[in-house]
């Protein structure tokens, strides 16, 4: 099949992608054909290893060995993107097809300032300007991804991530290129920046009238913002169609379970809660967990205002800490845990203050508090294999004296998150993907019989099936293991899933408190509704902004108080002082 030459847009047809391994051929992209006109929104969906991501870097002739492209025809405005050799790929990159990446922190350079890094692609495609003209165009293209001019002046560390990832937009849109590829651009920011930014990228596609590819697993986001959209699994395109048409009426299975699987406000069915503590020891009515008047200060930054609550030890519970970047949330996450000291207050676990306990208490305390955090990529020492991941644990408590009693915890550690042991323990942790480290690190924490899990944005960077999966792991926790949990997250529509008390920080401060249903269904204080009305909801006829503008409400927030928080309702096991 030949795709037209003369039409406008991208047309692809018969895309195949093989990698070679030792273990024989990887058909990662396995003959897909689809087409995208100008100003056009396409999204691709589909989990990890489904293959949108390789059919990007084939579109940008990015396709390393042992990866090769094997067949296929590629066609943008009648350019045959796949017969480039490299070095005429050079002169099409950014000018022709451009590229915003997942992580901004990681694709700008660090010791570049942001104006440089913009005029980089005018010099590099024979088009270097004046002084004058430069400083004013790099001010026009800031302008228009809504940063300031003063920003072009500023390294990337001395930027937010929504900033920066606006920055990389500024940079792929600087010579106006016919498609725009977004891989993943919002997937580690928190709901208020991840609106933001994709209002930012759909006001520019208008600008300059390209066709835009978004490549993402969530999609709640895919309703909100794209126009068509292609699913794909095990590097075939399985449905692909009007957005609107696939969410009414999906045809394949696979597309019912990816919408099935995002998070909804609509609750399937309300928490159940625990009545014992699964049978651990008794606290002798002693909280398991409490902060008494405690705050947090870097320098003369408040990242935590006074916060007073206890959590019982008798009353296993998931209490959801929600709220954007720099609320606090992580802060108090790390003050549970011992990584931080209080500046004022006392932060004490079953009586024992967390910064002054003796070896003994240190000892429990730190099997018995268990942490989830985010980035399943970084929290494995890379030259180790999982059992000795495992095993360190078992040895540092003393729950293992012999080799076959910690095999025989490790084996049930991966049967608890649904991990077949005999493909994990075995293994490094880079030859798993994100999703199977996430749940592993799940077991982990439950292998050594916590008390108390902090779980820190767990799912903020996997798949949305294994999203679900891994947010049952933590229901399980609660109701059949006793296990209370503090979940750290800035969406709501989780929180809303599997919480029984939600905690809304902002700047430090709880602003709005109660249980899920009441919280999330009638927000009262405007932060709160900035988060909810900030969700990407999965039904593209809800759209984004129905309380105003995000410039609006944003306004609204900072004109509201924070001073004394909205207390709507208390449960059993969780009091908030």
């Amino acid at each position: 099949m030949n795709a037209p030459a003369s039409s406008a847009g991208l047309h692809v047809a018969d895309l195949k992608v093989e990698y070679y391994t030792d273990d024989g051929i990887v058909k990662a992209v396995d003959g897909i054909d689809f087409a995208i006109r100008p100003g056009v929104r396409m999204g691709f969906v589909g989990e990890s290893g489904s293959g949108k991501t390789t059919t990007a870097l084939a579109l940008m002739g990015m396709i390393e060995s042992p990866g090769k492209v094997t067949s296929g025809v590629a066609r943008l405005d009648g350019l045959d993107l796949l017969s480039l050799s490299d070095a005429a790929f050079e002169q099409h990159r950014l000018a022709t097809v451009s590229y915003i990446p997942q992580g901004a922190m990681n694709s700008l350079n660090p010791v570049a300032r942001i104006e440089a890094q913009i005029l980089e692609g005018f010099r590099d495609h024979g088009a270097p300007l004046a002084r004058a003209d430069a400083q004013r165009r790099v001010a026009s293209l800031l302008e228009q991804v809504g940063l300031p001019p003063a920003v072009g002046r500023m390294f990337p560390h001395e930027l937010s991530g929504g900033m920066k990832q606006r920055a990389c937009i500024a940079i792929a849109i600087a010579l106006r290129p016919k498609l725009l590829i977004a891989d993943e651009p919002t997937s580690a920011l928190d709901v208020i920046t991840q609106r933001r930014v994709m209002e930012t990228l759909g006001r520019v596609q208008d600008d300059i009238g390209s066709a835009l590819i978004l490549i993402g697993h969530d999609m709640g986001l895919m309703a909100q913002f794209v126009d068509e959209m292609v699913v794909m699994r095990d590097g075939k395109v399985v449905e692909h169609g009007d957005v609107r048409t696939i969410f009414a009426n999906p045809s394949h299975p696979y597309t019912r379970t990816l919408i099935e699987s995002v998070p909804s406000l609509e609750r399937r069915s309300k928490p159940s809660r625990a009545t014992t503590n699964g049978g651990q020891a008794a606290t002798n009515g002693m909280p398991l967990l409490s902060f008494d008047g405690v705050s947090k200060a870097y320098g003369q930054v408040e990242a935590l205002r006074p916060l007073s609550f206890t959590l019982a030890g008798d009353m296993p519970c998931v209490v959801a800490i929600v709220g954007q970047s720099g609320s606090g949330k992580t802060t108090l996450g790390s003050l549970v845990l011992g990584f931080e000291t209080a500046t004022n207050g006392r932060v004490t676990y079953s009586g024992d203050d967390v910064n002054r306990m003796g070896r003994a208490a240190v000892n429990r305390f730190r099997r018995e508090v268990q942490a989830v955090f985010q980035d399943p990529y970084a929290s494995y020492n890379p030259f180790y294999k999982i059992d000795h991941v495992l095993t360190v644990p078992l040895k540092n408590f003393g729950m293992a004296s012999s080799r076959e009693e910690a095999l025989d915890h490790m084996i049930r550690a991966c049967e608890s998150v649904g991990l077949d042991p005999a493909q994990t323990i075995h293994r490094y942790a880079h030859q798993m993907s994100g999703g199977q480290r996430q749940r592993l690190m799940v077991g982990r924490a439950i292998m050594v019989k916590p008390r108390l899990l902090v779980a820190d944005e767990p799912v903020s960077m996997v798949d949305a099936s294994l999203r679900s999966t891994i947010l049952g792991n933590l229901e399980t926790m609660k109701t059949e293991l006793g296990i209370s949990v503090l979940y750290i997250t800035h969406d709501l529509a989780t929180a809303y899933e599997i919480a029984d008390y939600i905690l809304v920080l902002h700047k430090g401060s709880v602003v709005e408190a109660g249980v899920p249903e009441t919280v999330i269904d009638d927000p009262q204080h405007p932060y709160t509704r900035l988060l909810v009305d900030s969700i990407p909801w999965p039904d593209p006829n809800r759209h984004w902004g129905a309380g105003g503008s995000l410039d609006e409400e944003t306004q609204s927030v900072a004109e509201a108080d924070v001073t004394q928080p909205l207390v709507r309702n208390e449960i059993e096991g969780f009091r908030l002082a």
